[in-house]
């Protein structure tokens, strides 16, 4: 929450120079174009430009068919034995626990219930001279006229039913003239609904009070809303001498509003005020440079973010289970035996993984999931189905049909879920969170890849599930393997690629937001050795073994973030735990 908080005000902050900039280049023109300037800046703290960006990435986007090829598959099975079960958010929640937001949040609760308490007490004593003024019933105005009593000024009072509140014979004491031109400048704070803005104003003061920049805003609002008035007081006709005197003598017989959300005469810098209107220097219109100049910062402001949010939104891997799940096509197996696996602790000799050659695939140890994900080329977030599809295993050997390639396999896959299997499924999308693979703190830990390796990549035997690995020349540089496959080490591995291999681990959506181009030097360590670490460091006795994924991103100085996006899953209605006949 915090790092968010952050990000959100250096980005506001940025906002608002970009705004002082805009309205320096504005300063010759009418008050109430930069008034609006400024007001943009203080509705811009209550919208982050995340919330833009958001919206950006829900614009879809058709992303190239992903690839979760044959090496992931056999990532997959390198690991399965001594898979890690999919681990929970407050895994992470945990591993970053901290007191400092309860703190910060505490803080930030005294400081807006002091300024909230100020306020109302300002509100209740300005409504209480609203509920003793009595109606005038002599005066023309746009809204109710009432004459209160005591020295408050003339203001405008009230955001949805505002009324105008003058205090007991002001008619007395003012020149005629001079009283006229007041209530013109309080007719044009109505028409502006200038409460109602510095209202917004004050939420925004109250949320943010520890910034410095509202309260700054704040003052620019105020000025640049009485110069407005003050512009258009004179324009309807008001001689400056007989403006200015009028206000000087409400300073001098009365008492300034206590709050900007009632709208007077007396408010701003009064010098520098009264020196504008005596020089009557007018303000120029706006001409067309100008207005494609703030016609070009609202759409940069505005549509800019969005666009961002279009161009990063999360291009998740493919979503095959809504573009091609359905009747199976492609050729089938000429012949294909489904048995039931041995058990790997009683079994000696039991074939684990696939083996291929240019006639016939051996399938050892499968489950029907791990078939499913081969099948459709899908990561294994994106299958949901009965847990019982992970525990049966089954030992396949088909044969090719004449002409058919490795490289048909999934459709010939396909069909043999259908017609041995009995699969029935369907495809719905659904917004689910997603975990971000971004930078850590202090930068990623990574080597980059060597362009051209002086020594060939590694070949030694490191166990019986390696084979597969090789069968698939090397992924990414795969040099070695231990552990039966909970370490893995790669000489030139992509960032989309280890962000597929977490998500296959963690058996939840992985997206790259690491920003990092071009093949680094990685090693992933989801061993028991690991869990230790975490255990060690969380100082907690039994670790989700999920953590063990968060722990070798943070090695490699990434980190896991929550966020949300809308995966296509494939739901499994149907599949048979025993297969027809051979």
């Amino acid at each position: 929450m915090i790092p968010g908080l952050v990000t959100h005000l250096w980005q506001t902050t940025l906002f608002v120079a970009a705004a002082w900039l805009l309205a320096l280049a504005l300063r010759k023109n009418q008050a109430h174009v930069r008034y609006w300037v400024w007001f943009a800046v203080s509705a811009k703290f209550l919208v982050p430009f995340s919330l833009l960006v958001g919206l950006g990435t829900l614009v879809p986007r058709h992303a190239a068919p992903p690839l979760h090829p044959a090496w992931m598959a056999a990532v997959e099975q390198a690991g399965e034995p001594l898979a890690l079960p999919a681990v929970a958010a407050r895994t992470a929640d945990r591993a970053q626990a901290s007191y400092v937001a309860p703190a910060a949040l505490a803080l930030w609760a005294c400081g807006f219930a002091a300024i909230a308490i100020c306020w109302l007490v300002r509100w209740k004593r300005i409504h209480a001279v609203r509920r003793s003024a009595t109606p005038l019933r002599n005066r023309k105005f746009p809204v109710p006229v009432m004459s209160s009593p005591g020295l408050l000024e003339p203001g405008v009072f009230g955001i949805l039913r505002p009324v105008l509140l003058l205090p007991e014979g002001i008619g007395e004491r003012l020149h005629p003239a001079q009283l006229d031109a007041v209530l013109a400048h309080e007719l044009c704070h109505v028409r502006r609904r200038d409460n109602l803005t510095s209202a917004i104003h004050m939420a925004v003061q109250a949320i943010f009070w520890f910034h410095d920049m509202v309260w700054w805003l704040g003052a620019r609002l105020l000025d640049e809303r009485e110069r407005a008035c003050d512009e258009e007081v004179l324009r309807l006709g008001s001689k400056p001498q007989i403006y200015a005197a009028g206000i000087l003598n409400v300073c001098k017989l009365y008492v300034e509003s206590p709050a900007a959300w009632m709208s007077g005469v007396t408010g701003a810098n009064l010098r520098r005020r009264i020196e504008q209107i005596m020089a009557r220097r007018l303000a120029t219109r706006l001409n067309l440079p100008r207005k494609l100049l703030l016609a070009g910062a609202a759409l940069l402001a505005l549509i800019g973010p969005v666009l961002t949010g279009v161009v990063s939104g999360p291009r998740l891997r493919a979503q095959p289970a809504a573009a091609t799940f359905g009747k199976p096509s492609g050729p089938k197996f000429e012949v294909a035996s489904v048995k039931p696996a041995l058990d790997l602790r009683t079994a000696a000799g039991q074939h684990v993984g696939i083996k291929i050659d240019a006639v016939r695939a051996d399938i050892g140890y499968w489950s029907i999931r791990q078939l499913i994900l081969r099948a459709y080329g899908l990561p294994s977030y994106q299958l949901s189905g009965p847990e019982w599809m992970n525990s049966l295993r089954f030992d396949i050997a088909a044969k090719f049909p004449e002409g058919a390639t490795e490289d048909q396999l999934p459709e010939m896959l396909q069909w043999l879920l259908a017609e041995r299997f009995g699969l029935v499924a369907h495809s719905e999308t659904k917004d689910l969170p997603v975990w971000a693979l971004v930078a850590g703190k202090g930068g990623p830990k990574m080597k980059p890849a060597a362009p051209d390796p002086d020594e060939p990549a590694r070949t030694r035997n490191v166990g019986r599930t390696l084979d597969n690995l090789w069968s698939y020349d090397k992924p990414f540089g795969l040099t070695a393997m231990t552990n039966h496959g909970q370490r893995l080490e790669f000489s030139k591995m992509p960032m989309d690629a280890l962000a597929q291999i977490l998500a296959d681990r963690l058996r939840e959506p992985v997206i790259d937001r690491t920003g990092l181009e071009g093949d680094y030097q990685v090693t992933l360590d989801f061993s028991s050795a690991a869990l230790t670490s975490v255990r060690t460091a969380l100082d907690t006795e039994a670790p989700d073994p999920g953590s063990a994924v968060f722990w070798a991103a943070q090695r490699l100085g990434l980190k896991l973030e929550r966020r949300k996006a809308p995966i296509t899953l494939l739901i499994v209605d149907h599949v048979e735990k025993v297969p027809t006949g051979n």
